[in-house]
């Protein structure tokens, strides 16, 4: 998809500098008149805008950060709910999880971060707030 809107892209926009040189230096292309030359120009150069632009979205979505998952989870921060001594609930991303403290016990009402995920347990540590 991207390489096909990157070549679509391309084309259009090399035939709009084409046929926007030949309008602007009076040369008749195939018998088409100066206006004509410059609306199929700017109708070359918008499509080849539009063709960048949809290639940069895909890029980006591409690239773009997990939102779901256990990809998502770990490293995310969240609110302990109960005392995690060592096993408790934490509040991440919206939901209520099952947690175990990694190092030492986290009190309730605490920040912690995720570092882990052993099945259906959050691993957490004490979120240092330096961000």
């Amino acid at each position: 998809m991207h390489a096909v809107a990157a070549f679509f892209g391309g084309v259009f926009a090399v035939i709009g500098a084409l046929l926007l040189l030949a309008a602007v230096s009076g040369i008749d292309y195939n018998g088409l008149s100066i206006q004509t030359e410059l609306a199929i120009a700017v109708i070359a150069i918008v499509a080849a805008i539009i063709a960048a632009w949809l290639l940069y979205k895909g890029l980006a979505a591409n690239m773009a950060r997990i939102k779901t998952g256990k990809e998502a989870l770990i490293s995310s921060r969240g609110i302990a709910v109960t005392d995690l001594k060592p096993k408790g609930e934490i509040r991440v991303m919206g939901e209520f999880w099952q947690a175990t403290a990694k190092d030492k016990w986290i009190n309730n009402g605490a920040r912690v971060q995720v570092v882990d995920m052993d099945g259906m347990f959050l691993v957490v540590k004490p979120a240092d707030d330096k961000v």
